[in-house]
């Protein structure tokens, strides 16, 4: 008898991890005030692209970009607003909640981005409005510490958008919208410390950037004109060398477009753009040896203003994160073609901005 419960015991055990391991939590930042209370949580299902209906994990304002940690155990938001803004650390329990840890007040205005720029010991934030990037330490427990380091972009109109480290080299990549740089840091003596500068074409409006998995090219996308550019690395190691520079537009869009984030496949064999306006994901082909990148689809359906979007862990799906359509879609994912089709998967949620998964 006593073997015989064991063995259902460790079968219905199996049966459980079995399903944690196809339903996994996606984390949702939102703009508030118009239908949503800050951030939420759907569990997304890695067999049929199935989205749950998000609920709230942590009352704030504005959480409009999420960083989880290397480890897994902490999610850190910024809190967008257009004079202060506030940066908040939760820890991941195990039931994949959220446990508020504390905050922190930054300094200048609409803060826009927020990312670990080494495990457990530094996270930096980008000021869309003041044009600064910010250094915080953080402390064993996930906790945000004082802020140690600001630096000014310069120029008559800084827009800092977007601060992330290589992972490949000791580099950390700011993008300024408003002077079309991308500006370089490394971190020495605990204080952040300009490297050098990337000069991108006049007017293109850098916003956001990616690398490719073998670590060989950058792909920034630009918000102004809605270019794709790629980088490769100069002779000080870092990103410098533009290769390519492609539109991320249909040959046929006639309006105003505003381009907003960029992936590329775990594979680096493709490369994907949110277009705002063209109301597309472009999927672009891409040669890791060349730098090569070229579009091959521009899918629509049910896509309106789609902010950001993330590829799930598997790769099968990519979800779109829609700021005016009030809701996230999903497109299940050709993993040799690269190409994206609609399941029909749409799930409200009031002016989602950003989606992160465990990584």
């Amino acid at each position: 008898m006593v073997n015989i419960l064991l063995i259902l015991f460790v079968s219905c055990w199996a049966i459980g991890v079995s399903q944690n391991k196809t339903h996994i939590p996606l984390f949702i930042g939102t703009y508030t005030g118009e239908g949503s209370d800050g951030i939420y949580r759907s569990w997304f299902d890695t067999q049929s692209g199935k989205l749950s209906t998000p609920q709230l994990e942590a009352f704030l304002t504005n959480p409009s970009y999420l960083a989880i940690s290397a480890n897994n155990h902490y999610l850190w938001s910024v809190g967008e607003m257009d004079t202060t803004y506030c940066l908040t650390a939760f820890s991941i329990d195990n039931q994949d909640s959220l446990e508020y840890i504390n905050h922190q007040s930054g300094r200048g205005s609409y803060c826009c981005y927020i990312s670990e720029l080494q495990p457990m010991k530094w996270l930096g934030a980008a000021s869309y409005g003041s044009g600064l990037v910010l250094l915080y330490p953080l402390n064993k427990n996930g906790a945000i510490g004082t802020l140690t380091n600001i630096d000014q972009h310069w120029g008559k109109v800084p827009h800092a958008h977007c601060f992330l480290a290589d992972p490949k080299a000791d580099f950390i990549y700011s993008t300024d919208l408003g002077i079309d740089k991308m500006l370089i840091y490394k971190i020495l003596k605990n204080k952040l410390c300009p490297f050098g500068e990337i000069d991108l074409p006049k007017g293109v409006g850098p916003r956001h950037i990616d690398f490719s998995p073998n670590g060989e090219w950058m792909a920034v996308v630009n918000e102004l004109k809605s270019r794709i550019i790629i980088l490769t690395r100069d002779t000080t190691g870092a990103f410098g060398i533009i290769t390519h520079n492609i539109s991320s537009l249909p040959s046929i869009f006639k309006g105003v477009n505003a381009a907003a984030d960029i992936h590329f496949s775990a594979d680096g064999r493709f490369l994907y753009a949110s277009n705002r306006g063209d109301n597309s994901i472009v999927v672009c082909s891409f040669d890791q040896k060349s730098g090569n990148v070229k579009p091959i689809q521009w899918i629509k359906n049910d896509i309106n203003w789609p902010r950001n979007f993330t590829l799930d862990p598997t790769g099968n799906f990519v979800i779109v994160a829609n700021q005016y359509g009030n809701n996230m879609v999903v497109f299940r994912r050709n993993l040799t073609t690269g190409l994206l089709t609609s399941i029909h998967e749409v799930v409200r949620l009031s002016h989602p901005v950003c989606l992160k998964f465990l990584h």
